[in-house]
């Protein structure tokens, strides 16, 4: 009876140890998968506020109008607000409240760009697809992800002119297990980061759950991904200029 007990209680103690180290290792994993969603948000940040300064001196030199001038101050305040709530993130659900100001921040710089060149002012749009950083899209163009069908993905202008020129978008990539992959194929832990530029576009957000391996060169380009140069479409749906 003695022996069973000691048994019993043995086999108990290693499943809680099992239990607690896994425990430990979970909670890693979490930890781990902030800080990078952090620094992800992070360089979104520095690069709206490198765009910033850019504005900052060539407004030196040609003052900005009355409409632009608000647009910079909300550019200037959606930097700051997504600053602020970077360092006081807790988990992949706030996310947003980063990403949608830096968003926000760069439409409003969009508009204060458009002006200074004398080009129509743009209307609200989701970001670009290929890289957020780049700010707003302005047209749709044909993507053949791995593990999907093809689709139509936001673009900003420059990469619009890079598929229509038949090369490769300028595509974000984050590191993962040591390689270098588009933000939007590394794997669900860093999913929200993708998800939260794009909420309420639920076919994008798909492309962020797969979390797709690289398999290398294929008949299709780099990692099985395709691009049509003649795909891009206007949201209405009408082919661009």
């Amino acid at each position: 009876m003695e022996y069973v007990l000691a048994l019993a209680v043995g086999g108990a103690l290693v499943w809680l140890g099992f239990r607690l180290r896994a425990q430990r290792s979970e909670r890693r994993d979490r930890a781990e998968a902030l800080a990078q969603l952090r620094k992800l948000c992070e360089e979104d940040l520095a690069v709206l506020a490198e765009n910033l300064r850019r504005v900052d001196v060539e407004a030196a030199d040609r003052p900005l109008d009355e409409d632009s001038w608000v647009d910079y101050q909300s550019t200037r305040k959606a930097h700051q607000t997504a600053q602020q709530e970077v360092g006081w993130i807790t988990g992949p659900d706030e996310i947003g409240k980063v990403t949608e100001p830096i968003a926000d921040g760069h439409f409003a710089l969009a508009r204060v760009q458009a002006r200074a060149m004398g080009e129509r002012v743009p209307k609200r749009r989701v970001p670009c697809f290929f890289n957020p950083q780049h700010g707003p899209s302005v047209y749709e163009v044909a993507f053949t992800p791995p593990g999907h069908g093809t689709r139509k993905v936001p673009a900003c202008a420059s990469d619009v002119a890079r598929v229509r020129a038949k090369g490769k978008p300028d595509i974000r990539e984050v590191e993962v297990g040591g390689r270098q992959v588009p933000y939007f194929e590394a794997g669900s832990a860093l999913a929200p980061y993708g998800e939260s530029y794009f909420t309420g576009e639920t076919a994008l957000q798909e492309l962020f759950m797969a979390g797709t391996s690289w398999p290398g060169e294929g008949a299709g380009g780099r990692d099985g991904r395709t691009i049509d140069p003649g795909g891009s479409v206007r949201s209405d749906g009408m082919f661009g200029p």
